[in-house]
């Protein structure tokens, strides 16, 4: 199957063919294996711009060095990948692809803005333009990436210095209130928790205040040894089984966190105000939205209730 180029776009207008910016670039090509990393999970960091394209295709020969062209002037701030759809056919039907040449751009995982067929440079260089993140996303985005990598002593100044901010000043505060969390500190908290609580992310910042709660809710109990005895002795003791649940996950064994807590909602859906199903929900919000071992108890979470 073979993805027609879009009507009206076999000639381009002839200011398509200007080069304003010279900049030797080539985007690289991603596939359907590698699209989930290269595309999805890149875009988090930094906007992805993709041409979905195919040799065939004289427009898209065209728009695909234009497009380099603008991408590599913005030095980086946003980054674009090819992608072949009479190689990759599943992938171009996933995202619809009717004609080609096709262009969207991933901020966040997500389709923030596209176009189809062939634009003059103008029109490509204002599109890009507003996928350009301002300085202070581009500091939040720095602070996350330092984050995955497990630099805290960098990632923290970054984000206490966009607390001030009015675009990513409660994004700041949240991803801090991550940092304080991963690096045992819950009493520097509770402003945070103050200021969140009035935001529009209270709602992650709710899930996420629960989840700082893991380690005081195992630490009251006794631990993960005193929780396993007392439910060898007793299936139906629900504080243990949540302090068992919460002690696992201070541990890092978020599978059998989850376990623990599936099998509270689905014997005693009650306990605590629906604190369980609450607390999958906190932990599914730490995973992220890709994460399998979040969809496989969701889709358990779903059958339980």
């Amino acid at each position: 199957m073979s993805v027609p180029t879009t009507p009206g776009t076999e000639t381009p207008p002839e200011s398509a063919h200007e080069a304003p910016h010279e900049a030797s670039y080539e985007a690289p090509a991603v596939s359907t294996r590698d699209f989930p990393t290269a595309v999805i999970e890149r875009s988090r960091t930094v906007p992805v711009v993709v041409d979905f394209w195919a040799p065939w295709c004289g427009p898209c020969r065209v728009l695909g060095p234009l497009l380099e062209r603008e991408v590599a002037a913005l030095g980086g701030r946003v980054e674009m990948v090819k992608l072949n759809t009479d190689e990759n056919q599943e992938l171009a039907s996933a995202f619809n692809i009717q004609g080609i040449p096709a262009v969207k751009a991933f901020v966040d995982g997500r389709i923030a803005a596209e176009f189809v067929g062939v634009q003059t440079a103008e029109s490509i260089r204002a599109f890009l333009g507003k996928l350009v993140p301002s300085p202070t996303r581009m500091t939040l985005a720095e602070a996350r990436a330092a984050m995955a990598e497990q630099r805290m002593m960098d990632a923290e100044p970054l984000l206490r210095g966009l607390l001030t901010d009015r675009e990513t000043g409660d994004e700041a505060a949240l991803e801090l209130a991550r940092l304080l969390i991963a690096t045992h500190r819950p009493a520097e908290l509770e402003g945070l928790w103050q200021r969140l609580d009035d935001s529009p992310l209270a709602e992650r910042a709710a899930a996420l205040r629960l989840r700082a709660s893991f380690a005081a809710e195992a630490e009251a109990f006794g631990g993960e040894e005193k929780a396993r005895a007392a439910l060898a002795t007793d299936g139906k003791n629900w504080a243990a089984r949540y302090a068992l649940a919460c002690a696992l996950v201070v541990s890092g064994n978020l599978p059998g966190a989850l376990e623990e807590l599936l099998t509270l909602v689905s014997r005693q859906r009650k306990f605590r105000d629906d604190l369980a199903r609450r607390a999958m929900l906190a932990l599914f919000d730490d995973l992220g939205p890709d994460s399998e071992l979040a969809a496989h108890y969701r889709r358990q979470l779903q059958i339980v209730l």
